[in-house]
């Protein structure tokens, strides 16, 4: 196929020309038209180059990677992510990012993501954004937990349950791992929305659903793989039950 063209919006000089170079050296067929340091420089050369890739940094000044995509009635162009930070995957993923890429990068799964990109660019369907986030769903697996310095990347499906305490929240894991993490029981509820394995049974905890052996209507708690108890509430009671037809 012809050149793909794409524009590189980074706030970071250094990331930028890594990127730049490593296209030009194992990309041939990206054809850089533009660089952009903050989002409304990025707005601007988008709409200049009309761009069929956006190779997009999300941690800038005054304005994320995610707001630049709210300038945008119509997004037709696809985006692949570059960030430092791997606690991004899963809203990337829901916004329909072709791929999400940590730095440094990896030569291989940025050639991976660029084939992927080519497949929707070739297929050019009004359905391909829809189909592109159906399959990202799926990929999406694990999920990056602020711990001490670094991140812990835990398996979705190995998180038993998520309890809310004030300004934070807590993970238990399967593992018998806990996770203090100073973001609200919410901002968990709406992340996982999507993946519908995990549901609120109390104001304070949200369970997935998959790790429940029992559940006790005489006690109002559930019993999850490892026996760990939580309290099902009154409010939320009803959801719950409907949800497993008891």
């Amino acid at each position: 196929m012809n050149k793909i063209s794409a524009i590189l919006v980074d706030d970071e000089i250094n990331a930028r020309e890594n990127l730049r170079i490593l296209l030009n050296n194992f990309c041939s067929n990206i054809d850089v038209l533009g660089e952009a340091t903050n989002v409304d420089e990025a707005v601007l050369a988008i709409r200049k180059h009309q761009p069929q890739i956006v190779f997009l940094d999300i941690e800038m000044p005054q304005k994320n990677g995610f707001q630049l995509l709210e300038e945008f009635d119509e997004i037709n162009f696809h985006v692949i992510f570059v960030t430092a930070y791997d606690s991004y995957a899963i809203k990337a993923f829901q916004v329909t990012a072709v791929d999400y890429l940590l730095k440094p990068i990896d030569v291989s799964l940025l050639e991976k993501a660029i084939k992927k990109a080519e497949k929707y660019i070739e297929k050019n369907t009004q359905d391909s954004r829809i189909n592109l986030l159906k399959e990202n769903k799926k990929e999406i697996t694990k999920i990056a937990i602020p711990y001490k310095s670094d991140y812990a990347i835990v398996n979705i499906k190995d998180i038993l349950c998520i309890e809310a305490d004030r300004m934070y929240s807590v993970i238990y894991t399967v593992k018998g791992k806990e996770f203090v993490v100073a973001k609200k029981l919410n901002y968990y509820e709406t992340l996982f929305s999507e993946k519908r394995v995990f549901i609120r049974i109390h104001r304070s905890w949200i369970v997935n659903v998959n790790q429940i052996d029992t559940y006790s209507k005489k006690e109002k708690e559930v019993v999850l793989s490892t026996k760990f108890k939580v309290p099902v509430s009154k409010s939320y009671k009803e959801n719950f039950e409907q949800i497993f037809y008891i």
